[in-house]
């Protein structure tokens, strides 16, 4: 059975709390894992669509799982066209939060584990630096808007789910066509990773603020950071434009 849901991203803004909130919906079942990654890994891809549909194995009026990779282009390309091909009729969600706070998370969590040794200025001033295009989030959701309809396309911010989780996730709900009534005494903790992640290391701490400080400062004089930024603010202008929606509290 294939899902009929896909959450594609993005990194480090609560997919992994929306997945949660949403296996716990009765008339929603969610993978495990949670990142199937189906459409992006060779190795997966290889595996066939009978290894995909194994991990929807309920018969729930929704399926879905939570891939925030697939929002990775260009360092992961075709996944809009390999995943209509498969599922041509599903729902996405896109979970976002202010550009410049999504990197600067992300550099914490590769920072923590030892995955990231230059200065946060460095870590985002080529073209096509990690950090910053997962953080053009519309490039990477009008690639799959190539594909799909704009009316199969939900974005919720972080904050939303953070600050107003009852009103998001009725409107998930109502998105999904589930009964946007349903609440579970479960849906008042907040949930995340940031328990089990390692802490950072003082050095690495200070190193982090000096880099933001830099980075919002004194970008100017850096002319690929800047200019990374300056794509940054006029992706974060067209999503508002896409979405109708102001984000009035993000940086860019």
């Amino acid at each position: 059975m294939l899902p009929n849901l896909v959450v594609i991203g993005a990194q480090k803004c609560g997919t992994s709390a929306l997945h949660y909130y949403l296996s716990l919906h009765p008339e929603v079942s969610m993978s495990d894992p949670k990142e199937v990654n189906f459409f992006i890994r060779p190795q997966e891809w290889k595996r066939g669509i009978e290894w995909y549909e194994s991990h929807f194995t309920e018969d729930a009026k929704v399926r879905g799982e939570s891939s925030p990779n697939y929002t990775n282009h260009p360092r992961s390309k075709g996944v809009p066209r390999r995943m209509h091909s498969v599922v041509p009729d599903a729902k996405l969600i896109l979970l976002v939060r202010d550009p410049l706070e999504r990197i600067v998370s992300a550099y914490i969590h590769n920072a923590a584990r030892g995955r990231e040794k230059r200065d946060l200025s460095s870590a985002i001033s080529h073209a096509r630096s990690t950090y910053v295009v997962r953080s053009r989030y519309h490039m990477q959701v009008e690639r799959f808007l190539k594909f799909y309809p704009a009316s199969s396309l939900l974005v919720i911010e972080q904050g939303e789910l953070l600050e107003h989780r009852p009103e998001a996730l009725a409107r998930v709900f109502r998105f999904l066509e589930v009964d946007d009534s349903f609440w579970s005494p479960k849906y008042e903790r907040l949930r995340h990773e940031t328990k089990n992640k390692l802490r950072l290391h003082r050095d690495v701490r200070k190193r982090l603020e000096q880099d933001v400080a830099e980075v919002r400062v004194f970008s100017s004089e850096k002319l690929g950071v800047t200019r990374n930024l300056w794509r940054l603010k006029e992706d974060a202008d067209a999503l508002r434009e896409l979405t109708g929606k102001p984000f009035e509290g993000w940086s860019l």
